[in-house]
């Protein structure tokens, strides 16, 4: 049997991965092993169990209309190639997601920042969603009102939160 990885030696190795119960093998040839214990390359090694994942559902002939990936070149480099891809191929990429990380939308963390920058930025969050929210209630005068308030917002300026169904 010929490396998984490679497609040129024989392989040597069979790496199997489980995750949340779901067991993956991989037939390695001793290069490849080596090339993944000497650089530590995590990201490609994910890369390969990913893809190999996928490998095992099979394709479905999509491709990606922005950047032309396609789901057999995901197969062989496990790496998409834009950011549109993911939502071309998330029916195929969700189940994968959340069988390894319990999830399929991002989870990460804010960089640390001051406080008030991070309330100022979660107002600024909800006086657009209250904005477009009023305009397409019809609301003009309040979406206007919002809008300014915004303006103000984003300008540095410190502006005390509109009360809840003002100008009603």
């Amino acid at each position: 049997m010929l490396c998984e990885e490679c497609g040129e030696r024989e392989a040597a190795v069979v790496v199997t991965t489980v995750i949340n119960g779901e067991s993956t093998s991989r037939n390695l040839c001793r290069e490849c092993v080596k090339k993944y214990q000497k650089g530590g390359d995590v990201s490609a090694l994910l890369a390969a169990i990913l893809s190999s994942m996928y490998k095992a559902r099979g394709s479905s002939g999509k491709s990606c209309a922005h950047c032309g990936m396609t789901l057999e070149e995901f197969n062989k480099t496990g790496m998409l190639g834009c950011a549109e891809c993911y939502r071309t191929f998330r029916s195929e990429l969700d189940p994968m997601l959340n069988r390894i990380q319990g999830r399929t939308q991002h989870a990460g963390r804010r960089p640390h920042t001051d406080p008030a920058a991070l309330e100022r930025g979660d107002r600024i969050m909800k006086l657009r969603r209250a904005m477009e929210a009023a305009v397409s209630e019809e609301a003009f005068e309040e979406a206007a009102r919002l809008r300014d308030e915004l303006k103000k917002l984003q300008e540095g300026g410190t502006e005390e939160p509109a009360k809840e169904g003002a100008g009603e």
